[in-house]
């Protein structure tokens, strides 16, 4: 587009971004600067921009993370929370106790590390030092993770989902033992999987949005990195996968952005609304999808 687009003829009203490897690199904690810029600039065109993470509402949102980025709503932990722009929960699901005790029992007996996602922080129950330090790694807010290994965190209130740290072929011998449970095992990095029961998705929170907003899939932009993504990529009238995202995602994507550290959420955004920020992609990077529907480079 060479014009900015006005609120009325927006190619898409709602616009829904991964976190993790979509607007904030591994290891640094915030949304670029130029990533933040870019998203507020749809906003302020009236589209709506939904957070879509596997992170729980408080480390999905929280500013240390954003910067300037306020979301109208947030589908959190892989789609067990609804939040609005307030913090209110339109929708939640948890795990219940015998799905709990089984992956507490499991990771026991074979010494994997093991946290919960409850609603004020990840309560480690199973090797906390480990833990704590992947986290501090791959996120940078070590203050969001809690030392849970007394295992009674659970009795205040049960946990929307959990993570991991095992062999694939432990996860696999799980879904043998406990199949039953309805849990999946999705991986975000090597041997580490996010813990979701079954037909909870980004996707499912998202539909589940749109119902509530009116709006239909063929209008909504999806922007993602990993396997956790796939669903909503597949689902959106446009899912863009980064050029840093795993294969699947950007199997599933009709267009690829740059990667992360180049801004290619904010470069994508910038390309789609017209927004007239100046943004380019570096050489080489903006492709299409393989097998993508628009198929356009950025």
């Amino acid at each position: 587009m060479g014009t900015k687009a006005k609120a009325g003829q927006l190619p898409y009203q709602l616009i829904a971004l991964d976190v993790d490897g979509t607007l904030v690199e591994a290891g640094c904690g915030c949304a670029r600067p130029a990533v933040q810029r870019a998203v507020r600039a749809v906003q302020a065109l009236g589209a709506k921009v939904v957070i879509a993470s596997g992170r729980c509402q408080f480390a999905a949102v929280d500013p240390k993370v954003l910067g300037g980025i306020r979301p109208d709503y947030a589908v959190c932990a892989g789609g067990a929370q609804l939040m609005d722009a307030a913090g209110r929960e339109l929708f939640a699901r948890t795990l219940t106790p015998e799905q709990m005790y089984a992956l507490v029992d499991f990771c026991e007996n074979y010494g994997h590390e093991l946290a919960f996602s409850f609603s004020d922080h990840y309560y480690v129950y199973i090797g906390y030092e480990a833990v704590a330090e992947h986290y501090r790694a791959l996120a940078e807010h070590a203050e969001f993770i809690r030392d849970g290994e007394d295992q009674d965190r659970h009795l205040q209130s049960m946990p929307y989902a959990a993570f991991c740290h095992m062999p694939a072929a432990q996860a696999a011998a799980f879904g043998r033992l406990y199949g039953h449970l309805g849990l999946r095992f999705v991986p975000y990095a090597p041997d580490w999987y996010d813990v979701c029961q079954a037909g909870l998705t980004k996707a499912s929170g998202l539909a589940a949005l749109l119902d509530r907003l009116g709006l239909s899939a063929s209008g909504m932009l999806a922007m993602g990195d990993a396997e956790n993504d796939l669903e909503m990529l597949k689902m959106a009238g446009l899912g863009v996968a980064m050029g840093n995202a795993a294969p699947l995602a950007k199997a599933a994507a009709d267009r690829i952005a740059p990667d992360v550290k180049q801004d290619g959420a904010a470069i994508l955004l910038d390309e789609v609304f017209g927004l007239g920020l100046g943004l380019a992609p570096a050489a080489g990077t903006g492709q299409a999808a393989p097998g993508g529907g628009e198929g356009a480079a950025l």
